[in-house]
């Protein structure tokens, strides 16, 4: 059994500071065109999803691994980039600009309280993961972000 902390460090990536998110599709941002994170992932807007966050979750310069929930309490990896904090209000224009996902911005600002955005800079050492590793997330599932180095996040295929 192997944690993901220990997948990271097998390959010299740093694990101090580094976070694991993963991402559902909040019950606010559910409609027509969004049922739940495979039509996001569809529109390939999951790399934005993540980078909207209801108050400071992540802190400015953090390493990031991106999940997508899937069924069971897993998650597929869908990203490694380390986040840098926009001034509250300011909006990404990759954001922004994505009409395909517009209506999850508008549906993100009429629910948060404290709306937070992040830019995010690719980080290599895990390219040949991105969509193969699969982590088993840990309980309480509702805990979308936690340390990377959780002995709870263990590594079921890559």
């Amino acid at each position: 059994m192997t944690t993901l902390g220990q997948l990271l460090q097998s390959r010299h990536l740093p694990t101090a500071g580094t976070v694991a998110i993963r991402n559902t599709l909040h019950p606010d941002d559910v409609s027509e065109d969004f049922r739940d994170i495979d039509d996001i992932a569809r529109i390939n807007a999951l790399d934005m999803y993540d980078r909207m966050q209801d108050g400071q979750r992540v802190a400015d310069g953090t390493s990031v691994l991106s999940f997508a929930a899937m069924t069971g309490g897993r998650a597929r990896l869908t990203g490694f980039r380390t986040f840098l904090m926009r001034a509250p209000g300011n909006v990404p224009g990759d954001i922004v600009y994505d009409y395909d996902a517009a209506h999850l911005l508008h549906s993100f600002i009429a629910r948060a309280q404290a709306p937070i955005f992040y830019d995010a800079i690719a980080q290599s050492g895990l390219e040949d993961l991105i969509g193969k590793l699969v982590v088993q997330w840990r309980e309480p599932l509702a805990d979308h972000i936690c340390p990377a180095t959780d002995f709870g996040l263990v590594a079921v295929a890559f």
